[in-house]
C-alpha cells in the first residue's frame, strides 16, 4: 500500500453528479433484470453506508488505492443502505466530472462502457465487485484514469460511483488512486502587510505565489489542492469543509483565508471562472484572504483542510480528522 502518497480519508466531499445520460445506456441492461421497482426512491447519502477494498486497501468508506487496470474492487454496503431490491448502476468517472461546467457535460467524463448494473438485497444491502476498465474511455479526451499530473495538482483523482436507477442520482462513491500515479505538487504562499491600525493590529494578505498556479493548470503547477470540488471553507458541502489555520510568528491568527474550488470548462460553460476561456480549460483553486495579528508578522504558515486521498504536508493539528493538512510557509517578507 502506498502509504507515502495516500492516506486513509475518513470523509469525502464531492459535488453531486447528475448523469442523466447514463439512463440511455442502462436501459438496455434493465431488460435483463429480474426485478425492476416501479419507481426509484430517494437515496439520502446519510443512509447509504458502503465499504470499499481491494488487494492492497483495507475496507473503508472513502477510497481505494493501488488500483491497476482490470483489477477488482470489493463493495459492501450495509443493510438499509438502499430500498429493497432496487437497481443500482456502478461506473467509473474522471475527477473532472465533479467540477465540470455546465453540469450537463458530466456524462462526457464518465466511462459508460464500464457500467455495471446490480440489485440491492431484500434488506437493502449490497455485496458485489467491480472490475476496473482495462482502458478508461470517455467522450472527453481530457478525462483520464489514472488522472493526469495537472489534474492531480488540483487534488483530483478518479471516482467509483454508485448511482440509483432510474432516478440517476449518485448515492455513494469512493475515490480511486492508481498504482504508480503521481502526487500533487506542494502549494505556495505570498504574504504581504496590508495595513497597521492605530491599535497596532496588523492585517496581512495571502495569495498563491506569483505564477505558481496558472490557468490552465499544468503538470508543473503548485496549487492549493486540498478541496478541489468544494473549496474551503464550505459549510454547505455534506458535513462541512472547515476553514484554514494560520500561524503567524508562532501564534495562531484570526483569518478570512479561503480557496476557490477548481472548475473544468466544457463547451457551453456557465461558470464565471470559465468566462473567455476555451473548452477543455482546467481552472485551478485560488487562495485569498487576510490574517490579523498584534505581534510579529513572520514567519507565516497556513494549513488548508484536506478532503482528498493524497497525503498532505501540514504540521498543525488536522482540520479534518484522519487527514493531514495541506501547508505552505513564508519565512520572511
Amino acid at each position: 500500500m502506498q502509504g507515502r502518497t495516500l492516506h486513509f480519508a475518513i470523509r469525502i466531499f464531492r459535488k453531486p453528479l447528475t448523469w442523466a445520460g447514463i439512463g440511455s445506456v442502462a436501459c438496455a441492461a434493465v431488460a435483463f433484470a429480474a426485478t425492476t421497482p416501479a419507481e426509484a426512491q430517494a437515496f439520502p447519502p446519510s443512509t447509504s453506508s458502503c465499504q470499499y477494498s481491494n488487494s492492497v486497501t483495507a475496507a473503508n468508506p472513502g477510497f481505494v488505492v493501488g488500483i491497476t487496470p482490470g483489477s477488482t474492487i470489493n463493495i459492501s454496503c450495509a443493510a438499509g443502505s438502499f430500498p429493497a431490491g432496487s437497481l443500482l448502476v456502478i461506473v467509473e468517472a474522471s475527477g473532472l466530472a465533479g467540477i465540470v461546467s455546465p453540469a450537463s457535460a458530466e456524462l462526457n467524463e464518465v466511462d459508460v462502457g464500464s457500467l455495471k448494473l446490480v440489485a440491492a438485497g431484500s434488506d437493502g444491502s449490497l455485496n458485489t465487485t467491480y472490475t476496473v476498465p482495462t482502458t478508461f474511455s470517455a467522450s472527453d479526451p481530457n478525462a483520464a484514469c489514472p488522472a493526469t499530473q495537472a489534474q492531480i495538482n488540483t487534488g483530483l483523482g478518479c471516482d467509483l460511483v454508485i448511482v440509483n436507477f432510474p432516478a440517476l442520482s449518485p448515492v455513494n462513491e469512493a475515490q480511486l488512486a492508481y498504482q504508480g500515479q503521481g502526487t500533487p505538487n506542494s502549494p505556495t504562499l505570498k504574504v504581504s502587510l496590508k495595513s497597521v491600525s492605530h491599535a497596532g493590529v496588523k492585517t496581512l494578505t495571502a495569495s498563491d505565489g506569483p505564477g505558481a498556479c496558472p490557468t490552465p493548470v499544468t503538470a508543473t503547477s503548485h496549487c492549493w489542492w486540498g478541496a478541489p470540488n468544494t473549496g474551503a471553507p464550505n459549510a454547505g458541502a455534506f458535513s462541512g469543509v472547515p476553514g484554514f489555520s494560520a500561524l503567524v510568528s508562532q501564534h495562531l491568527a484570526q483569518n478570512t483565508l479561503q480557496v476557490t474550488p477548481a472548475v473544468y470548462c466544457a463547451a457551453g460553460a456557465t461558470a464565471a471562472a470559465c468566462s473567455g476561456l476555451p473548452a477543455g480549460t482546467l481552472v485551478p483553486p485560488a487562495l485569498s484572504g487576510t490574517m490579523t495579528v498584534t505581534r510579529g508578522i513572520e514567519p507565516v504558515t497556513i494549513d488548508e483542510p484536506n478532503t482528498t486521498p493524497y497525503v498532505g504536508n501540514g504540521t498543525m493539528p488536522s482540520l479534518i480528522p484522519g487527514s493531514t493538512n495541506v501547508q505552505a510557509t513564508q519565512l520572511q517578507f
